[in-house]
């Protein structure tokens, strides 16, 4: 974690505990009014429509701060905001699916984040935007994959040759929000650079493209 801890010498542990829980409450706010709004179901609409088979899969913008808080500050307040994500969803149904539910919405948008902290990294790539936005895509779908592989048979008792079979349509829906994750997050992270550039440290990985 040699990264992590060069990228935080421009900023006290403590601010990066500190936004890291606030943007990770925002993410987690986020998710509760959209759940208890309907937003979750009236954008899913289509895609529950198209795949009725995978209608458990819901778009949402809860990966927005949790995105901002690893181009901001890193890796370690990716992991913070997506544990608080991931437990404020197991606190919302204690039970066998709210835990499957809350890890695999962490460990989804921990994977989108940590694809683009790599392609933002990547100074070399260019343009970096887009070099990003595809780790990004590529990391969520490559985390998802083996994750729905154990899960899917196991929580919901679908048999693997049908697992098997959905994986391709699992992996169109993570492309898709991962999409919503990198390109609404990269617009949300830079336009508050722009009017704030003083919260950003030194060694952001933002600093690549901002």
């Amino acid at each position: 974690m040699k990264d992590d801890a060069h990228e935080t010498e421009g900023a006290r542990p403590t601010l990066v505990l500190a936004a890291s829980a606030m943007l990770g409450a925002l993410a987690l706010a986020i998710d509760y009014t959209m759940r208890f709004t309907g937003a979750k179901e009236f954008i899913s609409a289509p895609w529950r429509l198209a795949f009725p088979q995978l209608g458990f899969l819901k778009f949402d913008f809860d990966g927005v701060p949790i995105f901002c808080a690893t181009a901001f500050f890193g890796l370690t307040a990716g992991a913070i905001t997506s544990a608080i994500l991931g437990l404020g969803i197991l606190a919302r149904a204690p039970h066998l699916f709210g835990l499957v539910g809350g890890s695999m919405k962490a460990l989804a948008e921990f994977s989108t984040s940590a694809g683009a902290y790599l392609g933002l990294k990547m100074r070399r790539g260019r343009p970096p935007t887009a070099t990003c936005v595809a780790l990004a895509l590529l990391i969520r779908v490559m985390a998802m994959a083996p994750a729905n592989l154990a899960i899917l048979p196991l929580a919901y008792g679908i048999p693997m040759p049908v697992v098997l079979s959905l994986l391709p349509f699992i992996a169109l829906f993570n492309v898709i929000q991962g999409l919503i994750t990198t390109l609404l997050g990269l617009s949300v992270a830079l336009a508050v650079v722009r009017r704030a550039p003083h919260i950003l440290p030194e060694s952001a990985p933002l600093q690549a493209i901002s």
